[in-house]
């Protein structure tokens, strides 16, 4: 049986062989999320790359840049409209800075306000030490689907997300550490998705290859006691359906 490959988060243009890259994704058929950190990227990147089969790329405005670059807001918004995929999005709450922390607020509402409107989008959600607030802010009624990526919040806001109805994208650092382990185990299976999030990951700093697929796979059939079942059948049908394939 075929293999099915797949990546829900990942940065390719922080690689510097990116026209290598996407011949490597298209010649395997995995089909890849390219989180972009701008607009300005976003832009340059679908008129550069276009009729590819296998790999789409999301418009995003990384809240750890949106201080930097105030004037991408307005692109950002103006760009949602374009693309059925968004990210990477969020908050990013690691530093206290209590006016950057306002502006990632007031700009993330915006964006979850536009993308409620114009419904049906896919958004790729950074949450580190913000998650709380992200929970908030999306709310229970989202016109849309959620993946949150690498989530590191508490069980509780955890569990919050779990009966908003978000996903959760987990990449081979989840299933190695304690705190990891301990989320997958209250995530039910048909909410998880894989992500590799490269290159910030051991495994792919160095390089892109879809080896990260199956080490995440192995690491949730022991996490979760799914010896025995077909895990890649299960992780493909989770993929079909945030697509409503």
């Amino acid at each position: 049986m075929n293999r099915f490959n797949y990546d829900t988060h990942m940065h390719l243009d922080l690689y510097k062989n990116i026209d290598d890259l996407i011949k490597y994704i298209e010649e395997n058929k995995s089909y890849t999320i390219a989180v972009t950190n701008l607009p300005v990227l976003y832009e340059k990147y679908i008129q550069e790359y276009k009729n590819l089969k296998y790999i789409r790329f999301a418009v995003g405005l990384h809240p750890q840049l949106i201080g930097q670059y105030k004037n991408q807001i307005p692109k950002l918004i103006k760009d949602l409209k374009y693309s059925k995929y968004i990210g990477e999005i969020g908050l990013d709450f690691n530093e206290e800075d209590v006016e950057n922390k306002a502006l990632q607020i007031n700009t993330f509402k915006e964006i979850i306000d536009n993308c409620n409107k114009l419904g049906g989008k896919i958004l790729s959600i950074h949450s580190r030490k913000a998650s709380k607030h992200v929970i908030e802010i999306i709310g229970d009624k989202f016109n849309g689907k959620i993946i949150l990526h690498w989530f590191s919040g508490t069980i509780s806001e955890l569990r919050e997300a779990i009966e908003n109805g978000y996903y959760f994208s987990i990449n081979t650092e989840m299933v190695k550490s304690k705190k990891g382990i301990e989320l997958i185990k209250n995530i039910p299976i048909e909410r998880i998705l894989i992500e590799s999030d490269a290159p910030f990951t051991r495994s792919t700093k160095d390089g892109y290859n879809l080896n990260f697929i199956s080490d995440i796979e192995k690491g949730l059939i022991k996490i979760k006691g799914l010896e025995g079942t077909n895990i890649n059948e299960i992780l493909k049908n989770n993929f079909k359906k945030l697509l409503n394939v």
